[in-house]
């Protein structure tokens, strides 16, 4: 879809793509992961996973967002990140912060950051998000927090996808 700008598109066209990405599977790529990780590397193959998890849904929201609102590059650029998010949905009339699982985007991206780039330690902000979870300490249990963190992350992802059908109406 990235090669066509929505100012190409018509309105109908907009709408037809929007819809179609309500069928995104953003755990596909993951599951995969999971799936080739074996039993030995189970905890890895999970920790992969919400990596991947996290990139798929942030590449989705980014073209659906970009898509349905017209964005140009540079807000394109900025929407992936948390305050520019809610800056520029609600500059366009979305509370992003209303929308049912915000708060998971943000989790699942502080998760995945933690996991690139501080050796999956707990920061301060994913201190128990999980039981078993507390700050300084290594990230345990991956499958589990998948497990949690899919499915949450496919609710939001559906519920984005209605706010930016409704306001494209």
């Amino acid at each position: 879809m990235t090669e066509q700008s929505p100012a190409m598109l018509s309105d109908i066209e907009i709408l037809d793509i929007l819809n179609s990405m309500k069928n995104d599977e953003l755990n596909r790529e993951a599951k995969d992961i999971i799936r080739n990780g074996g039993k030995a590397g189970r905890q890895e193959a999970h920790r992969d996973a919400l990596v991947s998890l996290n990139q798929t849904f942030e590449n989705n929201f980014v073209e659906a967002v970009t898509l349905a609102l017209g964005l140009n590059e540079g807000q394109a650029k900025k929407i992936r990140y948390k305050k520019d998010r809610i800056r520029i949905l609600k500059a366009r009339g979305i509370d992003y912060l209303a929308i049912d699982g915000a708060e998971t985007a943000q989790v699942l991206s502080q998760i995945a950051q933690a996991i690139t780039r501080e050796d999956a330690i707990v920061t301060r902000d994913l201190h128990n998000i999980f039981p078993f979870w507390k700050e300084g300490w290594p990230m345990v249990q991956f499958d589990n927090a998948y497990k949690i963190l899919e499915d949450d992350i496919s609710i939001h992802y559906q519920a984005v996808l209605d706010e930016l059908l409704k306001k494209h109406n």
